[in-house]
């Protein structure tokens, strides 16, 4: 049921306006910020989600494609080994890693790295749909190299097989 409104605030504010005055100033901004219990790092992290610049790119996005790298390096070493664990072990093994840490804090400062949220989400991440066109050759390179992952080899070591 919705909140009740209370029609005489509303009138009021209608005839005196706001109470505050337009954030011009930086100053004026972290003093707001600090009111509303907002980090600098969750301000900065919240603003360049939203707001990129072209050269950079999304956020969002390059963090999901160091994620895919992470695992694709990951399946390639145990292809390499010989051994093709499951994907979820592999997912853990990403997301326990000393180079997933390392770039989530690079993206996330002010959040606190929680292992199993982010094998859930990676795990689920890899397996939609959508996604499956970030799986094409083209998007990853051999680890310490600028050798391209050929289609044929990414197919293998993304198949549902064992």
């Amino acid at each position: 049921m919705p909140k009740k409104v209370d029609t005489k605030e509303v009138q009021e504010l209608l005839d005196k306006g706001l109470k505050h005055k337009p954030i011009d100033t930086y100053t004026g901004l972290g003093i707001r910020l600090e009111k509303l219990g907002v980090t600098p790092g969750e301000a900065f992290r919240i603003i360049n989600e939203k707001k990129h610049n072209e050269r950079e790119g999304s956020i969002r996005f390059n963090w999901k494609m160091i994620r895919f790298t992470l695992f694709i390096w990951a399946r390639l070493e145990e292809e390499r080994n010989g051994y093709m664990k499951p994907k979820i072990d592999t997912v853990r093994g990403v997301v326990r890693s000393r180079n997933f840490e390392y770039f989530f804090y690079g993206y996330y400062p002010d959040l606190k790295l929680k292992f199993e949220d982010e094998e859930r989400k990676l795990n689920k991440l890899i397996a939609e749909k959508p996604q499956q066109k970030f799986f094409k050759e083209g998007y990853y390179y051999f680890h310490k190299t600028k050798k391209i992952v050929p289609q044929p080899l990414l197919d293998k070591i993304l198949s549902a097989k064992k």
